[in-house]
This record gives C-alpha cells, structure tokens and sequence, in this order.
C-alpha cells in the first residue's frame, strides 16, 4: 500500500508540473479583453464552415469580421448581447477606433452561412473564353 501511495504522490506531482507549464505557455499568449454596455465589438458570423452548407465566399481575403455594433447587454464575463436581428450570433473581438454613426447592416444569412450578394454573384469575368 506504501508503494501505491508513493506512486499516486509521484504521478500528482507530475500531472501539477505539466499543468503548471501548460498555464505558463497560455498565460504568455492570452490577452483579457472584457466588454462594458456602450462598447463596440466586431463580430464573425461563422467560425466553423458546416461541410454541408456550399462555401459561398472563399478565400483569404475573405472578410472574417463585420461591423463594429454596439454592446447592450452583458451576459458575463466573456459573452455580450449586441444590438443585432435575433438570428445572428457568433465571435466577438473588441473594435478600436472612433464609432461609426450607425452600424452597417450584416449580409443575409443562411442555415448559419453568410449568402453572396446578388451583385457579386452576377459581375463575372472571361478569362481564355471562359466565364
């Protein structure tokens, strides 16, 4: 029994050394960021494309946040109520800079996917007799 217990000490001792390294690694990236009512806060729409939904726009230069709007309501710490229609909800990153007069209207949204404009859809280009 001496033994056992020896080895539950030596393998808690371990598992401390390893979460201790793990919050070092962690505490040297994280930034806090926290939110108050009247803030602004940009926010992406999808984080993680369904591989059922067609990927409507693709590509690096995407763009991956929309806004900024403004923060109504806390929920906690880390999750805020924008001043947004009910069905959008996602990321939020803290927005620097001077606040716009009124927040842009967000793109339409499908089964969690953002859906192209219209516009971008038809301009289209020939490239070696291919449109």
């Amino acid at each position: 029994m001496e033994e056992r217990d020896e080895l539950l000490a030596d393998i808690r001792y371990r598992l401390e050394q390893a979460q201790a390294v793990q919050k070092k690694h962690y505490d040297k990236l994280h930034r806090h960021v926290s939110y108050q009512v009247g803030d602004w806060a940009l926010l992406r729409l999808r984080q993680r494309a369904a591989s059922s939904l067609p990927q409507a726009i693709s590509g690096k230069l995407k763009p991956r946040y929309f806004g900024p709007y403004r923060v109504v309501e806390l929920i906690n710490e880390v999750a805020a109520w924008l001043a947004l229609p009910p069905r959008y909800f996602g990321l939020l990153k803290k927005f620097s800079g001077p606040p716009p007069d009124a927040p842009p209207p967000l793109p339409p949204v499908h089964h969690g996917a953002t859906v192209p404009e219209p516009e971008k859809a038809v301009r289209s280009r020939l490239a070696r007799g291919v449109r």
